[in-house]
Formats: C-alpha cells, sequence, structure tokens
C-alpha cells in the first residue's frame, strides 16, 4: 500500500506532466487548422426535401424508442447584461442601453422588478446579488418567456417542449453548476410534467492551467489559477449518457411554446434522416461495392472526393465502426460563432464544424471564410453507436489535437490557457457526418437580454 508522501508524489507528478503539455499547446504548437473549403449546398450540407423528407417522417414514426435530450446549461446570466454592467460601472449612454430601458415592460421578467422611472435602482434590482441577481444565476433560470399571464424560465421551457414532442417516456440530461442543482430542481419542478431530468457538472479536474506571457504558470495565492476548459470538457458527460439517439441543443436557444412547432419538424426530419443515413451504411457493409458508396455519398455528402478516391477495406471498417451525427445548419446572417467547413488534415479532407478561433488570419483562409453560406446553430441529433448498435466510447473519436488557445484578462493581466477540442468541434471530429440545412427560425439564442423581445420569443 503506498504511504501519503508517495500518493503526494505521484500527484504532483501528474500536475507538473499536465502543465508542461498544455504550455506546449498554448506556445509551441500552432493550434489553427486549414480550411479546404466552405461547406456549400450540394458541396457538403444537404437539403431533405420530398420522397427524402417523408421518409425521414417515416424513419422517426418507426422508431420503437424514444430519443432523449442533452442541453448544456452551465452559463451564467451575465454576458445577457454586460452592456448594463457596463453602463452602471461608466454611465455611457449606449443604444442598447436606451433600448434596454425603453423595453423594459416588454420583458419577462418586467413584473418583477418594482422600481419604475429610476435607472440605477432598476439595473440594482436586476444585477443586485441580494435581489434577482440574473447576471450571477445560470441563464436558464432567467425568465424567458410568458404564456396566458404565467412566466416560463429557460429551463421550463425546455422541459415543457420535449413533453409536448415526445409525450411519454422523455428524458432530459442538462449540465449544470453544480451550486445551483437545487434551484434548478425545484424551478423544473414547478411545471410538474413527469419529464426524467438528470443533471451533472463540469469536472474540475478538466480546468486549464493558465499561463502569462513570459509562459509562467500563474499562480493564485498557493494554488495554481485554473479555469474552465471550454465545452469539449462535457465530452465525457454525453458518454456517460444512458441513449443512443440523443439531441442536442444550448439552454438559450428555445423558441416560445407557440412557436415549437416548427422545431419538432425539424428534429423528426434530422432523427430520420439520421436513421435512414445508418441503415444505408449498414447495406454498405454488407454488401460493399464502389458505386453503393458513391451513391450513398452523393446523397449525404459525408465523405470529400479524396475519401472517396482512396477508399478501401480499412476505410469501409472505420465508417461502419464510428458515432453519427446529423448537423443542422442554417443560413449565415451574419451571426458570429463556427460553420461547416472542408479541412485538410494529415489524412486527408474531411468535414468539421471550425469555430473562428481555429482560423487563421492568412488571406486564402480568410477568403473560404468570406465565401461560407452556412453557420453552426448547435442543433445536433446524435448516435452513440455503431451501425451494429453496439455502444462506443466516444472519448475515442476525439482529435485531441484540435483544442483552442483563449486570451482573457484576470486582475488586470493578460492570460491564456488551452481549452479541450469544443463538443461539436474537435470532440466529434472522427464521427460519421451529414450536415443538413434548417430553417432560421429554429434558431433564436439569447445572446443579450434585449433578444427576449424579438419574434420568437413572443406568442
Amino acid at each position: 500500500m503506498q504511504n501519503n508522501e508517495s500518493i503526494e508524489k505521484e500527484m504532483n507528478k501528474s500536475i507538473n506532466e499536465a502543465i508542461l503539455l498544455q504550455k506546449s499547446q498554448v506556445f509551441d504548437r500552432d493550434f489553427k487548422v486549414c480550411l479546404d473549403s466552405a461547406c456549400t449546398i450540394g458541396n457538403g450540407i444537404i437539403r431533405v426535401e420530398g420522397p427524402d423528407k417523408e421518409k425521414a417522417f417515416q424513419a422517426f414514426n418507426d422508431l420503437t424508442f424514444k430519443p432523449s435530450f442533452f442541453i448544456p446549461a452551465s452559463g451564467s446570466g451575465s454576458r445577457m447584461f454586460k452592456f448594463l454592467y457596463q453602463w452602471v460601472e461608466d454611465g455611457e449612454e449606449t443604444d442598447m442601453v436606451s433600448a434596454f430601458f425603453n423595453q423594459l415592460d416588454l420583458f419577462p421578467f418586467a413584473s418583477k422588478v418594482k422600481t419604475r422611472n429610476h435607472r440605477s435602482r432598476i439595473a440594482e434590482e436586476l444585477l443586485g446579488e441580494g435581489n434577482l441577481n440574473y447576471g450571477g444565476i445560470p441563464k436558464g433560470l432567467i425568465p424567458f418567456h410568458i404564456e396566458k399571464g404565467q412566466i416560463f424560465s429557460a429551463f421550463q421551457e425546455h422541459v415543457r417542449q420535449a413533453k409536448a414532442f415526445l409525450k411519454e417516456d422523455v428524458k432530459i440530461h442538462f449540465t449544470i453548476q453544480k451550486d445551483f442543482e437545487s434551484r434548478i430542481i425545484e424551478n423544473i419542478e414547478e411545471v410538474n410534467l413527469g419529464v426524467k431530468c438528470s443533471f451533472s457538472d463540469q469536472s474540475k479536474l478538466s480546468d486549464a492551467f493558465c499561463f502569462d506571457h513570459d509562459e509562467n504558470v500563474v499562480m493564485d495565492g498557493v494554488s495554481h489559477l485554473r479555469r474552465p476548459a471550454g465545452h469539449g470538457a462535457i465530452l465525457s458527460n454525453l458518454n456517460e449518457i444512458d441513449s443512443d439517439l440523443i439531441l442536442i441543443k444550448n439552454i438559450d436557444n428555445i423558441q416560445h411554446n407557440t412557436k415549437a412547432e416548427h422545431t419538432e419538424k425539424v428534429w423528426k426530419i434530422s432523427i430520420g434522416t439520421l436513421v435512414n443515413f445508418k441503415k444505408a451504411l449498414k447495406g454498405l457493409s454488407e454488401n460493399f461495392t464502389v458505386e453503393k458508396l458513391i451513391e450513398i455519398n452523393h446523397k449525404y455528402q459525408f465523405l470529400s472526393e479524396g475519401e472517396i478516391d482512396g477508399f478501401d477495406s480499412s476505410s469501409l471498417e472505420n465508417i461502419v465502426n464510428r458515432p453519427t451525427r446529423v448537423c443542422g445548419m442554417v443560413k449565415n446572417e451574419g451571426a458570429p460563432g463556427g460553420g461547416p467547413f472542408w479541412m485538410k488534415t494529415e489524412e486527408g479532407v474531411t468535414k468539421q464544424i471550425v469555430e473562428g478561433i481555429q482560423i487563421s488570419k492568412k488571406t486564402d483562409q480568410k477568403e473560404i471564410v468570406n465565401n461560407s453560406s452556412h453557420f453552426n446553430p448547435v442543433f445536433l441529433v446524435v448516435s452513440k453507436t455503431d451501425v451494429n448498435d453496439n455502444r462506443l466510447d466516444l472519448m475515442n473519436y476525439r482529435d485531441e489535437s484540435a483544442y483552442f488557445v483563449v486570451e482573457k484578462t484576470e486582475k488586470g493581466k493578460s492570460i491564456k490557457y488551452r481549452e479541450l477540442p469544443g463538443l461539436w468541434n474537435g470532440s466529434m471530429s472522427n464521427w460519421n457526418t451529414v450536415f443538413m440545412e434548417i430553417p432560421s427560425k429554429v434558431f433564436s439564442p439569447v445572446k443579450t437580454v434585449l433578444d427576449l423581445n424579438t419574434p420568437a420569443h413572443k406568442a
């Protein structure tokens, strides 16, 4: 049995090795990707129309089990009110500040604010720790919608709409801030729909070590300063879900309940498309011909021309033994975030969702981004089994090299650290991937509080 001293030495060795690795990732390696071209309709993005749409609906209706939901929901409301915090600090009157106070009575939380005609007190009621504290609580607890005079949070709206969609045996897993778990459970129970909700948090063990510009590890007193390593850290949470077919979207992308039928329709098409795609791959594995491979790829556009040209028996084994995902893509209307691209790797050209932070500012790369037509709204259906329904370990399909390097300010000083490959980026790098165009009406995230007064969030 190891004594305490030897255990401590092993722990310190492990920490030191992690620090050296992350330091290398931040300073010694180029984490930028190399884009080949943007995915567009007919070149990496499919439209499901006509008979294919009907077949997708039929595949959904023929399911013998219910899919479940996985909703990343650990973000706080602080970013929603960033402009208001800035106004409190420096008093600068911006268009957003003016719009906020002019629209105050239209927000779903308006009835909770007692003060009127005194801007500083209104801000204190909304943001103060002893008051509503909307900047300090999870975004999912903030009132998002009003229906028939009743206020609903984002958590409640996800539960209500999942229940309406799936009817029975409804399961939702939320990744949350652990400190708020009891409050979240209480909030969800207010709608009392019998939905089976489970919760997990992002493991602190995945937190990143921080470095200054002199490449020194940053300390916080006697401890190392660490920061959450991005949404890629919850790949292990997804891996633990006891379900094959899982629907993923973010906590703040939830339309008003009166508009939920649009999302239900797109979920059905996405699910059915994934089921039919897996059936096609299974048929290919049972009776392989190059002609059949080309036919399937023409329909689903999941392989590049180079991958088709070099296809062999090991390639076939790889694609039938991978997890599968269908990712909804909306037309790019200037929203920030990731998009669908063909990306050059050592193995060839593959399809990936790439974030702006991963892309270099070289002219050829900027031109590819400028020519992109679609945007990733985080609207995914994923299958965690191979084509023969064998459960897979998702950790084996992550590209460890597809990490992000983040630079932020800590107590007035710049720090840098490594975030893990994003959940729908490098963490799903080696999956079978179908990009499918979906209507923009199912994408209405609440990035600032002003978004709550847009049509998508009103009856």
